[in-house]
């Protein structure tokens, strides 16, 4: 369970900070969603921007600042320091990835994850140590619901008047925050009928593991919220979105949530022959990384996956697969059982993997008793020497095999002046000199 260290945004205008307060903020502008305030952490935000098109209002933007760069964030691209990116990106222990429905941003030194489901949603996952060490409309993280973030010299603000305070202010920006007076209205929002329906939805019996784990009361009223404000006229889709991050908000505290929608409502559509599922690890096995799932270190998520049994094609982009149909790929693509010939060595493709065997034997030569040689091409001689001399020496012409001389120090032996023995031996491989006695 680790709901706790998780700030989200969702819908038109919902916010859950970090120590479980939800709040209701429609402001247009660019906000300050959370930065760390300490001089001495690493330098962090996050910060997000709604629009609205023909009615529906959607995240335009995020822009994540780790240290010195800025990462945007729109729809369709990805741009570090305004120089467009190609996913998955790795930039300064930085790493930027996307998934069917995610963009996904880590930055594991600095200690933060960012998700965006490219739509209405974004979610900031922090590290333990900035507890009490965050501002911004996720809140001061001091485990605390309201005090601090919420109050101004003894008084409580309002929703609208805490948003308001975290604006970004732009360079010729026009944009104008929601009016302090409309949060009198919000709270006088509730429709009987509509809290009747959204009671029921939260506290059904497919929800509760879920709803054992996480209060579901701030998500019940965000969810009248949604739908008194839902212009569509289907009920129905009005509440996906809350839905849609209590589901994800179960996830991260440990819980599994339901199967919960249907292609009539709230439906997900996946590329390929994937599967949608609503809480399953991200991490995907594919042809040229079989065994990511075993060392998956994130958190189950929303997504499309491959059913079991199959990985995903990353080669030839066939989707998912039987491992056992996984191709190579060398200097072309290889189906399985396909041979690869390369001088003496023979490489077959087995179910995505090389299996190679050599059939070049190795040439050895040989110092017997210091003075008895044997050369690489079995030629034997006596030879009784006093000096350093070369035993075999390579230089290698295509600049990928290993240049190295090996050395032996012959010398009369202390007793038999008559015998000679091997004293000593070196190695020089590169730059680096390896010496035996």
């Amino acid at each position: 369970n680790h709901v706790n260290n998780i700030c989200s945004t969702w819908g038109t205008q919902h916010f859950k900070t970090f120590d479980g307060d939800v709040f209701q903020f429609p402001g247009l502008c660019e906000y300050n969603l959370v930065k760390g305030c300490r001089k001495s952490e690493n330098k962090f935000s996050v910060d997000i921007r709604r629009e609205e098109n023909d009615g529906n209002i959607t995240i335009s933007y995020v822009v994540v600042t780790i240290s010195e760069n800025t990462f945007n964030l729109t729809k369709t691209e990805v741009a570090e320091n305004e120089n467009p990116v190609t996913l998955p990106h790795y930039s300064g222990g930085v790493k930027v990835e996307e998934s069917t429905f995610y963009i996904r941003l880590r930055a594991t030194k600095v200690g933060i994850i960012v998700m965006w489901n490219r739509e209405d949603a974004v979610m900031v996952e922090v590290s333990n140590r900035y507890q009490n060490q965050t501002c911004g409309l996720c809140g001061d993280y001091n485990g605390v619901p309201v005090y601090d973030e919420f109050m101004d010299k003894g008084f409580k603000m309002t929703p609208t008047e805490f948003g308001i305070k975290h604006r970004v202010h732009l360079p010729n920006d026009e944009c104008k925050d929601p009016h302090v007076e409309d949060d009198e209205s919000k709270t006088n929002v509730s429709d009987s009928c509509k809290q009747t329906i959204c009671e029921q939805i939260f506290h059904g019996d497919s929800w509760s593991s879920c709803a054992a784990l996480i209060s579901a009361e701030a998500f019940i009223q965000a969810c009248v919220v949604d739908m008194c404000a839902c212009n569509n006229g289907t009920s129905d889709l009005c509440v996906c979105s809350t839905m849609s991050e209590f589901s994800r908000q179960c996830s991260h505290a440990g819980g599994q949530p339901p199967n919960w929608r249907r292609p009539d409502f709230c439906g997900k559509q996946c590329p390929y022959n994937m599967r949608y599922e609503e809480s399953a690890f991200p991490c995907m096995d594919t042809c040229t990384h079989q065994d990511t799932r075993l060392v998956c270190e994130d958190h189950k998520t929303d997504g499309c996956f491959c059913p079991p049994g199959t990985v995903f094609d990353d080669i030839s982009e066939r989707g998912c697969i039987p491992r056992s149909e996984c191709q190579c790929k060398h200097d072309r693509i290889y189906d399985s059982g396909e041979v690869y010939r390369h001088e003496k060595t023979n490489c077959t493709c087995s179910e995505g993997k090389w299996e190679c065997e050599t059939f070049e034997r190795p040439a050895t030569c040989a110092v017997e008793e210091g003075s008895h040689f044997t050369t690489f091409d079995g030629t034997t001689y006596a030879f009784h020497g006093n000096c350093i001399y070369t035993l075999a020496k390579v230089e290698s012409k295509d600049g990928a095999s290993p240049n190295f001389t090996i050395r032996a120090l012959l010398e009369p032996c202390a007793q038999e002046k008559y015998d000679t023995c091997l004293k000593a031996l070196k190695l020089h491989l590169f730059t680096l000199t390896f010496k035996s006695h």
